[in-house]
């Protein structure tokens, strides 16, 4: 099941049409960001307006609403969208759900630290294109106060549980060896280790090329 998940991403890092917005002084805007950060972790493959396949068209388009990402197979399907954002989101939410959730390493709520399940059956929520699971839906107020912290808590469990079956011993840019720590990178739900700090930005520019080597290497049980 992971190596069909990273096959997805990978192919929609390939197929992306972000256009690269800039700003006056030729810096990435917010937006652009935004979508960059989301795009990997996108679980359709297809426009949930349409329902057709997002390359049907030519390239996908991409779009913040709310601040989350949705793609869509063409301009037409966005006006569409507009009209009633809320049973897309929620079919965006349930296919973020059911790919993460098998993944998903993190065993108590970023909010309170209590173990999920200890309140009954741990609410699941959605935050860009990203499964949070919180003990209750209490926690969602003090999870909104401050997303980047509960986010690190599930990211540092999602790096620590893929460590242990990370395939490769070398950096997937340099092919130098990984020698003490490291550096660990988060693509969507998937890491990424490289030899230094160096290498993240040459990853940033070509992720569909880096994934697909990382795909193919050996697996460990």
């Amino acid at each position: 099941m992971m190596k069909s998940l990273l096959a997805l991403f990978v192919a929609v890092a390939a197929s992306t049409s972000v256009v690269a917005q800039v700003d006056a002084t030729g810096a990435a805007t917010d937006e652009a960001k935004a979508i960059a950060q989301q795009l990997p972790s996108y679980p359709l493959t297809t426009c949930p307006v349409s329902k057709e396949p997002l390359d049907s068209m030519g390239k996908p388009m991409d779009m913040l609403h709310e601040g989350r990402l949705v793609r869509f197979c063409c301009k037409s399907c966005v006006k569409e969208f507009k009209k009633d954002p809320a049973p897309i989101f929620k079919a965006i939410d349930e296919a973020v759900i059911q790919a993460q959730k098998p993944t998903y390493a993190l065993t108590k709520c970023p909010v309170s630290g209590e173990e999920l399940g200890s309140a009954g059956e741990p609410f699941d929520m959605v935050h860009g294109t990203r499964l949070v699971r919180l003990c209750c839906k209490d926690c969602v107020k003090g999870f909104e106060k401050d997303p980047a912290k509960a986010m690190a808590q599930i990211d540092a469990a999602l790096i620590e549980a893929q460590k242990k079956t990370y395939p490769l011993t070398t950096c997937v840019v340099s092919g130098k060896p990984i020698e003490g720590a490291g550096v660990d990178h988060l693509y969507g739900t998937h890491l990424v280790r490289f030899c230094c700090e160096k290498c993240e930005p040459a990853f940033e520019k070509e992720p569909a090329k880096f994934m697909a080597q990382l795909d193919k290497a050996p697996k460990k049980n």
